[in-house]
C-alpha cells in the first residue's frame, strides 16, 4: 500500500478502508507496521494542525461539569452562603491574594470573597454622582500596573464613570462621563505604546471609552466593525494577551439595557490602540454574551479555549483561538444554564480546576457566586 505524497488525511481514510474490506489478518501479517502506523496518523493528526487541535480542545466540552453555589442573597439556592450585600453579582476580578472582588450592582458595592465563598473584608461602597446614592458596578480589573495613581482596584459603572479603590470601605470617582450618559457595562487595562490604558464599553454611545494613566478621557481611538449592524453596542472587553476581545449585545431602545435572544451577539478582537483585528464570533449561539476567559476547568491550563458566556440566555459558549465553535459547556446532553450569569473565570491559581461564575438570576434582583467543575 503505497502513502507517498498523500496528505494525512487521505493516508488515514485509505487505511481505514483498506481495514474494512479485507480480512486483518491479511494486513497484520505482511504489514503490521501499517497498522500501527494507522494508530501513529491517528494520533499526530490530533495534535499538528490547528484545526485538528480540537482533539484536545473538545476535552473542554467533556460533557461533566457541575454546578456549586456559594454564595446568595436569598435562601432560593440550596447551600448557599447568605449575603445581603450580593445583589446582582456582576464582574469579577482576582487580586494578588486570590481574594474574588465581585462588583455587587444593585447593592452599590464590591464584596470580597474567598474562593470558598468567606467573607474576607468588609464590603466596599462604590459612590454615583449623585450623593448619597449608591452606584451601580459592573466591570472590574485587578490594577497591576504602576499607573492610575496606585489604585489596587477599578470598577466601571452604569452610572458613567470610572472609580477606584486603594484602601478602606470607599471607593472614589476617578472620571466621571455622566453628563453625556456614558453607561459602562464592561473594563479593561491594556498597554499601548508604552503607555497603560483603561477601556470601557459604553453600551448606550456605543463606542468603548479610553482614559489614560491619570484618569484622563481620551479621543481618536476607533474601535469599529463596520460589518456589526446598526443596534449592536460594545458590552464587554478584556485584555487576552495584549489584545482586546469586545463582546456585542443588542440594545434595547432606550440603549441602556440589552435585548436577549438567540443570535444576537457578535465578539471582535482589536488592538489597544483601536485598530480591528478581526471578526472572533458572529451569532450563533450567542444571545448577549458577556462573560470572556481563557482556558478551560480541568485542562492543565490549557488556553486555546476562549470561554464566552451568555446574560440572555445563561449558557457558556466555547471557542479556539481561531474563533471556530466548539459548542456549549454540558452536564451531560444538557447545556448548563445559569440564569444571568455575568462573569466568568477560569485558571484560578489557586483553584485551577475550577470555572467560576456570577449572576443576576430573577432579572437581576438577586445575586450568585459559584463555579463549575468537571467530574
Amino acid at each position: 500500500m503505497n502513502f507517498h505524497g498523500l496528505p494525512k488525511t487521505q493516508k488515514m481514510k485509505t487505511l481505514f478502508k483498506k481495514m474494512l474490506t479485507q480480512p486483518i489478518k491479511s494486513m497484520v501479517a505482511p504489514g503490521l507496521p501499517i497498522v500501527l502506523s494507522f494508530f501513529l496518523l491517528i494520533s499526530s493528526s490530533c495534535h499538528n494542525s490547528d484545526h485538528d487541535r480540537r482533539c484536545d480542545e473538545c476535552e473542554c466540552l467533556a460533557n461533566r461539569y457541575q454546578q456549586t453555589n456559594l454564595v446568595s442573597d436569598t435562601n432560593s439556592f440550596t447551600g448557599t452562603i447568605i449575603d445581603p450585600n450580593l445583589v446582582n453579582a456582576w464582574g469579577i476580578a482576582i487580586g494578588p491574594t486570590g481574594a474574588f472582588w465581585i462588583s455587587s450592582n444593585n447593592a452599590g458595592k464590591s464584596v470580597i470573597y474567598n474562593n470558598s465563598g468567606n467573607t474576607l473584608l468588609p464590603p466596599v461602597s462604590i459612590p454615583s454622582p449623585t450623593p448619597n446614592v449608591p452606584g451601580a458596578p459592573t466591570g472590574v480589573v485587578y490594577n497591576s500596573t504602576s499607573s492610575f495613581r496606585g489604585t489596587k482596584f477599578i470598577f466601571a459603572t452604569e452610572d458613567g464613570t470610572i472609580v477606584s479603590w486603594t484602601s478602606g470601605t470607599m471607593g472614589v470617582i476617578q472620571a466621571d462621563r455622566s453628563s453625556t450618559s456614558a453607561v459602562y457595562k464592561g473594563l479593561a487595562i491594556a498597554r499601548d505604546n508604552g503607555n497603560d490604558y483603561i477601556y470601557a464599553t459604553n453600551f448606550r454611545s456605543g463606542a468603548i471609552d479610553v482614559f489614560d494613566s491619570a484618569f484622563h478621557y481620551v479621543t481618536g481611538r476607533a474601535f469599529t466593525d463596520p460589518n456589526i449592524p446598526a443596534g449592536f453596542a460594545p458590552f464587554n472587553i478584556r485584555n487576552i494577551e495584549g489584545q482586546l476581545y469586545v463582546t456585542y449585545a443588542k440594545q434595547k431602545p432606550d440603549k441602556h439595557d440589552d435585548l436577549a435572544g438567540h443570535g444576537n451577539g457578535f465578539v471582535d478582537v482589536y488592538r489597544p490602540d483601536g485598530s480591528f483585528i478581526r471578526r472572533f464570533a458572529t451569532q450563533g449561539t450567542l444571545n448577549s454574551p458577556w462573560g470572556i476567559t481563557p482556558g478551560c476547568s480541568g485542562f492543565d491550563n490549557n488556553r486555546s479555549v476562549i470561554l464566552i458566556s451568555n446574560f440572555g440566555d445563561g449558557r457558556i459558549n466555547a471557542y479556539n483561538r481561531n474563533g471556530d465553535y466548539l459548542g456549549q459547556l454540558k452536564n451531560g446532553n444538557t447545556p448548563i444554564t445559569i440564569r444571568g450569569i455575568w462573569a466568568i473565570e477560569s485558571n484560578i491559581p489557586n483553584a485551577p480546576n475550577k470555572i467560576y461564575f456570577t449572576a443576576g438570576p430573577f432579572d437581576e434582583a438577586h445575586g450568585l457566586f459559584g463555579y463549575l467543575h468537571r467530574f
